[in-house]
């Protein structure tokens, strides 16, 4: 439990640490870059489909210009303009064109200010400017002549810009001086459109929120929205001479319709960078009345709730990476951000709602390939951890074995069935003082190499040497259910490899090595064992001392005429009864104990 904490405590501290970097590089812009091409997608693609058939545009196109020759036209075009439209039985009229300063001829103004006199469904447009200076920022606005202003109300047109100069956003209201507020020539053409005033829509007190067919929704907190581009088409655009000369073919199209008058030629420059692409500002005009019109005004979750949940599936993920092989872990990862883009996407297409997207991606995949590499090296660091413990006591594919399931291996101890093998040099000592240091040594290594080859062979683990006597286990740190087969099938090749050595020793004049070997089954005790300074893993307990001493009575039961090399133990015998012809050689007291317990040698082994 503690452990689980712990690492629950480091991967929340390192969240944070990834948290902090990734604000710092949301300060830098790169983030809010790949944020917003996200919210482009959402927009575009995600976000419920806009119906565009209440608006109708009045376009100022190439055709127009070439049929109505000379650019500006006089403003008795609108004027006659919007009687057409009236005519066609249009609902409201917005201009999306400034009539900021007077004609050349007085008589021209006159005429649209006359016919702003008659249709009180038009409105104008005013426009915010703001001239910055490294001393100084100075704002002003451009309004309609006054003529024209006395006649029909105006609404601003301004967008606000994002950093790389696109358009996503829309605003209802700016503020024009410490009192005034104006409100956007797209909210002021809605309140026409449905026939209410502006303040059920929106209150001064209360900027933060937009009420629209008694559904209120939050702003940002610059008091914008985004505006929904999912359409698969623009609005119905019809060129301005066909309804100034009353040539439209279908002039029902108009009626009861919101229609927008503003110009797409490109020489005018009327144009935006929007997710949809660069777009027309008079389209751009009616995206956003149409976003409104429909409910479909897109917000964006607090960033604090957002940061919050982006925390929270970063810690879980820090988490699983943590405690879970990589490959789980890149699972989990990728079902989490896969999850979570689900969310993103329902809450985009079905709640008009934007969640932060991209930061929870990119500290998801931080996460998951920080505690991936963290979890990486830790493993590499295991491996050569075990192979510098086993490397030279247990042969290189039970090495590999323990590399590739490191979780069968306990090194702070445990109990395991296991059987214990012991051998010795029969009167090693006698024999060493008697002859050279350095022949022995030499003749010592040769045998022990045999007999180790041997061990690994039979997928025995090498405990250590005792000079010249052996003592190795099976069972650990492996577990094998015929660790007591396997350790009977090495003591016998072993004596037969004893038997090449010693025919080859006679051949080379040497010393003739004999030994003896003793072997018990049962519980014991093995792990990790020795001090602060140096440890080995080793195996303990009372059957360990049980097959020492088997190993030693190899010699009391040796006479003249039969010497006896390999002796087992009652619980080895009972599992390798099978494999084997033996010998009793009766009872003997088992040391700590009260009772008595048959012991064999072993005289044959079958071949199979």
């Amino acid at each position: 439990m503690k452990a689980s904490r712990f690492s629950l405590l480091k991967a929340v501290l390192t969240t944070c640490v990834i948290g902090f970097l990734l604000y710092i590089a949301y300060a830098f812009n790169w983030v809010i870059q790949l944020e917003n091409k996200l919210i482009d997608f959402r927009m575009t693609h995600i976000a419920t489909p806009l119906d565009l058939s209440d608006i109708v545009i009045v376009d100022i196109d190439n055709s127009s210009i070439n049929n109505l020759n000379h650019w500006p036209w006089p403003r008795r075009y609108y004027a006659r303009l919007v009687q057409q439209l009236n005519d066609y039985g249009a609902a409201v009229i917005g201009i999306d064109i400034l009539f900021d300063s007077d004609s050349l001829d007085p008589k021209e103004d006159q005429h649209f200010a006359k016919a702003l006199s008659i249709h009180k469904n038009v409105l104008l447009s005013s426009q915010k400017f703001v001239e910055k200076n490294n001393n100084y920022s100075l704002e002003s606005w451009k309004y309609p002549i006054k003529l024209l202003s006395n006649q029909a109300d105006s609404g601003f047109i301004n967008f606000p810009y994002e950093k790389n100069g696109s358009v996503r956003r829309a605003m209802p209201l700016l503020d024009a001086g410490k009192v005034e507020v104006k409100h956007a020539l797209d909210l002021k053409l809605l309140a026409r459109f449905q026939n209410q005033a502006l303040s059920s829509y929106h209150q001064k007190q209360a900027r933060q929120h937009l009420s629209i067919a008694n559904n209120t929704f939050s702003l940002l907190s610059d008091a914008s929205y985004y505006i929904n581009f999912n359409a698969q088409e623009h609005a119905l655009h019809v060129p301005f001479y066909l309804v100034l000369e009353d040539r439209v073919p279908d002039p029902s199209v108009f009626k009861d319709k919101i229609v927008l008058v503003g110009a797409t030629l490109q020489s005018l420059n009327d144009y935006f960078m929007t997710p949809k692409g660069i777009i027309s500002g008079v389209d751009l005009h009616a995206y956003s009345i149409a976003t409104l019109i429909q409910n479909k005004a897109v917000t964006l979750v607090p960033l604090k709730k957002s940061v919050l949940i982006c925390l929270a599936l970063t810690v879980l993920i820090a988490f699983v990476s943590y405690n879970a092989s990589i490959k789980r872990s890149f699972v989990w990862t990728l079902s989490l951000l896969l999850f979570y883009s689900l969310i993103v996407l329902t809450m985009m297409h079905f709640k008009h709602v934007l969640m932060l997207w991209a930061p929870m991606l990119i500290l998801g995949g931080i996460s998951f390939f920080t505690f991936a590499l963290h979890r990486f090296l830790k493993e590499e660091l295991e491996k050569q951890h075990i192979q510098s413990i086993f490397k030279q006591y247990v042969s290189p594919e039970v090495v590999k074995t323990l590399i590739k399931s490191p979780e069968a291996l306990k090194l702070g101890g445990q109990k395991r069935d296991v059987t214990i093998f012991f051998s010795d040099i029969r009167n090693f000592t006698a024999i060493s003082e008697k002859h050279d240091p350095e022949a022995v040594v030499e003749q010592l290594n040769e045998y022990l190499n045999a007999m180790t080859v041997c061990i690994f062979k039979w997928k025995g683990t090498l405990d250590k040497y005792i000079g010249d006597e052996i003592m190795c286990v099976w069972g650990a740190p492996i577990e094998q259910d015929n660790h007591a087969e396997l350790a009977l099938r090495c003591a016998w090749d072993q004596l037969a490899i004893l038997k090449d050595l010693q025919q080859k020793w006679k051949s080379e004049n040497k010393i003739i090595f004999d030994i003896g070997i003793g072997m018990n089954s049962g519980p014991a005790i093995v792990g990790n064992i020795g001090s602060s300074v140096m440890k080995d893993y080793t195996v303990i307990g009372d059957n360990v001392n049980y097959a020492a001493r088997l190993e030693g009575l190899t010699r009391d039961f040796s006479t003249d005429t039969h010497t006896c090399r390999l002796i087992i133990s009652e619980d080895t015998y009972q599992r390798v009864k099978h494999i084997c012809k033996v010998k009793s050689l009766g009872e003997i007291a088992v040391k700590g104990k009260e009772t008595v317990s048959p012991i064999y040698e072993v005289l044959d082994l079958s071949s199979d």
